[in-house]
């Protein structure tokens, strides 16, 4: 039988050349791996540094929407329940077809695994580029090159695209940054000290909308 200490390099071998679902299949045709849980808890064993933390759902925007509804079914079947702001409306297909086609491609190898219908999908893709990351636009901010405008791109840019700050008021911001600090944390990711962390809030802030 595979042990999971064989399987674990086993997937991290093959993760670089796309191979590494079918690693997982073979995983998941022992009563070892039965056992343990699951798609979505194995795959936080095996790639705690490589899997975003999820969002709580009573922070997904119009939660009782069939795309909200979608979203909490569907991907938290292999991992914690992405936010519609980790990528902007652009980027969203792409990455819901290769989430589908890993779907189906597991519903045929394992039991426990679904795939959205056709209806479901367009749902969920709706809803994730509705509330969607906004991306920035550099020729609207002058001082993008300043000490606090690098702080902000060299920080952010390490886990998704530069946001907008307009998308959210100066009141919002504060909560958004701590968030994503822990995010940092927990992906492993660089974390600005708290003296670059608030040059980044005032950033944000300087350019917010006016909302509260």
């Amino acid at each position: 039988m595979i042990t999971i200490r064989r399987l674990s390099i086993t997937i991290l071998s093959v993760l670089a050349s796309g191979a590494a679902f079918a690693a997982i299949s073979v995983y998941f045709g022992t009563a070892e791996a039965q056992m343990d849980g699951g798609m979505r808890e194995m795959m936080q064993r095996m790639m705690p540094d490589r899997l975003p933390p999820g969002i709580d759902p009573k922070l997904l925007p119009d939660p009782q929407s069939a795309g909200a509804r979608a979203l909490e079914r569907y991907c938290n079947q292999c991992h914690n329940l992405p936010g519609p702001g980790m990528h902007t409306a652009a980027e969203w297909p792409a990455v819901v077809g290769r989430m589908e086609a890993r779907m189906r491609m597991m519903t045929g190898m394992m039991g426990g695994i679904a795939a959205p219908t056709k209806t479901e999908s367009d749902a969920l893709l709706r809803y994730l580029q509705a509330h969607a990351q906004l991306p920035i636009d550099p020729k609207r901010y002058s001082d993008l090159d300043s000490p606090a405008g690098r702080s902000f791109q060299v920080t952010c840019a390490q886990c998704h695209a530069l946001p907008d700050p307009g998308q959210h008021t100066a009141a919002q911001w504060p909560e958004v940054v701590a968030r994503m600090r822990h995010n940092m944390t927990a992906m492993g990711r660089a974390v600005p000290d708290s003296r670059t962390l608030q040059q980044i809030l005032r950033f944000l802030e300087s350019h917010t909308q006016r909302r509260e």
